[in-house]
């Protein structure tokens, strides 16, 4: 497995575990490379279940988003999925005001929750 900048990777059973290792993202260099790594991962690994974990963000650009989109949207064309959890309020409200959470992406507190739901 390729050594990423942007996740810490883990598998639970069939599960992808996508822990997202910054704090803070905004830089735009910093949220390309997180799409980047992202897009890289799913196409390496083709897995069929996916979890991004936000435990350790504490701030996160919108931009954000639209990796996360591409991301879902190239799992989604080999049957994937894609879930999301531990986000803080902060920026879970974001999703919210945006009308994701629960539409365009499935949003857990946290990692167990998310892994149950597959």
């Amino acid at each position: 497995m390729a050594d990423y900048k942007r996740f810490d990777i883990q598998t639970e059973g069939d599960v992808l575990i996508l822990n997202m290792a910054d704090p803070r993202l905004f830089e735009t260099l910093l949220v390309n490379e997180l799409e980047d790594e992202l897009l890289s991962i799913i196409d390496q690994q083709q897995p069929a279940k996916v979890v991004v974990n936000f435990e350790r963000v504490t701030h996160c650009s919108t931009s954000v988003i639209n990796g996360l989109l591409r991301g879902k949207k190239r799992l989604k064309r080999t049957g994937g999925s894609l879930k999301l959890c531990g986000m803080r309020d902060t920026v879970r409200e974001a999703y919210r005001i945006l009308n994701l959470d629960g539409t365009v992406f499935e949003i857990y507190d946290d990692v167990s929750a998310a892994l149950k739901s597959f």
